[in-house]
């Protein structure tokens, strides 16, 4: 076979190694933020495994139990070019590979994996409360870059690393104070929350409250736990008092 035709080949192993990185959930979102250059090798990698799952595939499963089954697929080949039936499977395999495994593995298991290894702090700080079972452990506070603070919990994350905005359905808002950074809280919530679940308007939280925070806006967040707010405020009042009596 004539190198060009080898090389026009192999190009199909590496559109299979880009085809898996993007469709495998563990794979994709990180991908899509490297540079070029890493992409390329890491689908090259990704080819050669493809390669070899192939000639296994075609070795002992498609020769030994469906050679009139690959027979009949090669017909359809009109182009005569020696091992392009094997490349074509090769190319083949790639989504297919990547949606079976998107199947068996559990997407939440995956999308942590991600976030641990490739997310940031406020990256996993969200999606650990996210995925708390009580309520009041899902609670963060955001502070802004505009003194602007919420308090709610997330609504969901659909793509780690990608996504450029958080989404917060807020519980009480309010601002810090440009002189001592305390936290003012202004407009609560809860109330209309609480109204809007009894009579099950579900839909009507996530359409009215729901407030999108672009993330490059964010200075800080944290986990919020009510009982430890109020007994730091306790403390931060009796300081104060301290202080006026000894000024």
């Amino acid at each position: 076979m004539p190198n060009v035709e080898l090389n026009y080949l192999l190009l199909l192993p590496l559109l299979g190694g880009y085809t898996f990185l993007s469709i495998f959930y563990y794979t994709k979102f990180q991908h899509s933020r490297i540079e070029t250059q890493r992409l390329i090798f890491h689908s090259i990698i990704v080819g050669i495994f493809l390669i070899i799952v192939s000639s296994y595939i075609d070795t002992y499963i498609l020769k030994k139990h469906f050679l009139n089954l690959r027979e009949f697929l090669g017909k359809f080949i009109l182009i005569d070019i020696e091992n392009l039936n094997f490349f074509l499977l090769t190319f083949l395999v790639s989504p297919l590979l990547g949606l079976f495994l998107n199947l068996i593995i559990p997407t939440n298991i995956m999308m942590w994996k991600v976030i641990d290894k490739w997310g940031d702090e406020f990256e996993k700080l969200y999606y650990l409360s996210l995925n708390e079972k009580k309520f009041s452990k899902r609670l963060v506070m955001v502070t802004l870059d505009n003194n602007k603070v919420y308090v709610g919990y997330i609504l969901r994350l659909t793509k780690p690393l990608l996504t450029q905005q958080l989404e917060l359905i807020p519980i009480i808002s309010g601002y810090r104070k440009d002189d001592t950074k305390k936290v003012e809280f202004t407009t609560p919530y809860i109330k209309v929350i609480s109204e809007l679940i009894q009579n099950e308007d579900f839909d009507i939280i996530d359409e009215e409250l729901l407030v999108v925070l672009p993330k490059d806006k964010i200075v800080t967040a944290s986990r919020f736990y009510p009982k430890v707010y109020e007994k730091f405020q306790e403390e931060s009042y009796l300081i104060e008092c301290a202080n006026v009596i000894t000024n």
